[in-house]
């Protein structure tokens, strides 16, 4: 596995102190098999967001994306987050949702968001007026690393928890998530009668660990979604007229390689549709970058596997493809190699 980055050492201030790092790896969680009962643990939502670093610094704002961007230009509605903590230095672990009508994450309402990230030929003026979203856009923070010149990273779970919720001031733009002890049967229940995306398991005395993929994390799902890259688009077949391609072909990384793992079709409408071919059409390839291609009795245009999307599906055929596939949204905010086949 191709882990991100490793966080930027510290540097040492003009004083003698220890500088905020500019930038900490997330740590990642490993998927659980079932839900379980456990008193060594806490039992958190899913979010399903845009996983950002929040990083405060004298009243100003960076919100670091999985792959270095900064989206806090983007998302103007949460520049005030600073006023909301009691610190003057720190670094938290969360996401980015919009929360809908009844207070539950709606990934789908970030796509107008998402698309606008990746339009490269906005002018700068235009990133002042940020596409409406329809609902509340919210930073739901559930790990604090770094507080007021102290690393808060090789800390127990329990005091960071402990922390988080002493410096947060509870808005509807910024909440400290809250969790279940030892019972995570029931609340993954609840969750699954939610329609919610899941609940993740959290070992109370893990420390963080930038950059990992960790078993003291479990993610498990109560509905089937992920990550995916696009290494190419085919035409043909069942198209509705007007359509610029009939699939996305996708895959993902697996010890190194680029595996296919299904093709999607739904879930576009037509004018996100031409906008995601005018993104494509310039890393059209020769030759398909899946490890093994598939067989498609279709015209197909490979790409240079670099965009990722997100996509929710019925569940996982036998043979390792996804079944029943729907276009969510696109990651603006994910680098290729993150989108590792668990």
């Amino acid at each position: 596995m191709t882990a991100p980055p490793a966080d930027r050492p510290a540097s040492t201030g003009s004083r003698g102190g220890i500088r905020m790092p500019d930038r900490i790896a997330p740590m990642l969680a490993t998927a659980g098999r079932q839900p379980f009962d456990s008193p060594d643990h806490i039992f958190e939502l899913m979010w399903g967001g845009l996983r950002a670093m929040a990083h405060i610094r004298d009243g100003h704002l960076r919100l670091v994306a999985r792959n270095g961007v900064d989206l806090a230009p983007h998302i103007p509605e949460l520049n005030h987050l600073p006023g909301l903590i009691t610190a003057r230095e720190a670094i938290l672990d969360g996401e980015v949702v919009v929360l809908g009508a009844e207070g539950q994450p709606e990934f789908d309402a970030l796509r107008p968001r998402l698309h606008a990230l990746l339009e490269r030929d906005r002018p700068p003026e235009d990133l002042l007026k940020p596409r409406k979203v329809a609902g509340q856009l919210s930073y739901q923070a559930f790990d604090l690393l770094w507080l007021d010149g102290r690393p808060m990273s090789d800390r127990p779970l329990w005091q960071r928890k402990n922390a988080l919720h002493n410096v947060v001031r509870a808005s509807a733009e910024l909440s400290a998530v809250d969790f279940v002890d030892d019972e995570g049967i029931a609340f993954f229940e609840a969750v699954v009668a939610r329609r919610l995306e899941g609940v993740v398991a959290k070992e109370k005395t893990s420390m963080y660990t930038p950059g990992e993929r960790s078993k003291a994390w479990l993610e498990v799902r109560a509905l089937q979604s992920g990550d995916f890259v696009v290494g190419g688009y085919t035409f043909g077949g069942a198209r509705r007229r007007g359509e610029p391609f009939s699939q996305l072909l996708l895959g993902g990384y697996e010890d190194g390689r680029f595996e296919y793992v299904g093709a999607v079709s739904g879930g576009l409408n037509d004018v996100e549709a031409r906008a995601l071919v005018s993104l494509l059409e310039p890393g059209v390839v020769d030759a398909p970058a899946f490890n093994d291609p598939p067989p498609i009795a279709r015209l197909i245009y490979w790409v240079e596997p670099s965009l990722v999307c997100h996509v929710r599906f019925s569940e996982w055929s036998r043979d390792g493809f996804l079944r029943f596939p729907i276009f969510s949204a696109l990651r603006p905010d994910l680098r290729p190699e993150d989108c590792q086949l668990d």
